[in-house]
């Protein structure tokens, strides 16, 4: 017996690869992880009906916590659906992990991922530094250690991916003019670093025909209306002369 962590990819359920779908038809039980990332070109429903199992939701503590789907997986060939690629989120593979010390066989299928989607706002793959994300801030929780990143990044003229937060379960998705706020404030408290002037890379609904990629300072994309989720974030380090003559496409 299996489980099989099968990546949807970005943007809908016809984003599963071939082999994705086929074993995914194959298992016994289906499961969907849909809070480190969320398919918002479908539904439960469509994805149940492309592939033609009924499928389990699952939140942050059936994943973490409970595990009902790495129990099951010990006595029957189990799929854990993940959007964008299976092991792009650290819990992914905690799981692989935890699974492998139970005896159970684990099974990985890839898909397309933002970490390498993010190429098409013409930047070089190879030369994104540590990636970070910045998480909705409460008033007893700002944290600032993604924008230590940034600026080491920036020391050594690396590029910076930046996740955005994003809680499901209350409709909330950080939206990148929210990230370039916090970024902006933390800044100002600093006087350093990043600010109004500073080129930066929005990218909203990777994958879907409507996506949409904007090149700008921040100060004059922080009001630009990138629609719906998801966004992620790009802090460029030194550019090259491709890199230059690719992001002028995407100028605002």
């Amino acid at each position: 017996m299996s489980l099989y962590i099968i990546g949807l990819g970005l943007w809908d359920e016809k984003d599963i690869s071939f082999k994705g779908l086929q074993v995914a038809k194959n298992c016994e039980e289906v499961y969907l992880e849909n809070y480190t990332s969320i398919l918002f070109g479908t539904n439960l429903s469509k994805i149940s009906s492309f592939i033609g199992k009924n499928i389990i939701p699952l939140n942050r503590k059936a994943v973490e916590q409970d595990k009902i789907f790495l129990k099951n997986a010990k006595e029957k060939d189990v799929a854990l659906l993940v959007g964008g690629d299976p092991l792009s989120a650290t819990t992914h593979m905690e799981i692989i992990s935890e699974a492998k010390k139970l005896g159970i066989k684990v099974k990985i299928i890839h898909n397309a991922s933002i970490y390498t989607a993010v190429a098409q706002s013409g930047l070089f793959l190879y030369k994104f530094g540590k990636a970070c994300s910045i998480p909705f801030w409460q008033d007893n929780f700002k944290p600032t250690s993604f924008y230590d990143i940034i600026v080491e990044n920036q020391k050594i003229k690396a590029h910076t991916l930046v996740f955005l937060d994003l809680k499901p379960e209350e409709n909330k998705f950080m939206t990148i003019n929210q990230a370039l706020e916090i970024l902006l404030q933390i800044g100002k408290e600093r006087k350093k670093e990043i600010n109004e002037e500073t080129l930066v890379i929005g990218l909203a609904r990777m994958g879907s025909e409507n996506q949409c990629i904007k090149v700008e300072k921040i100060k004059n994309l922080i009001n630009f209306d990138f629609g719906l989720p998801l966004h992620i974030l790009v802090i460029p380090g030194e550019l090259n002369s491709i890199e230059e003559e690719f992001l002028k496409m995407y100028l605002l």
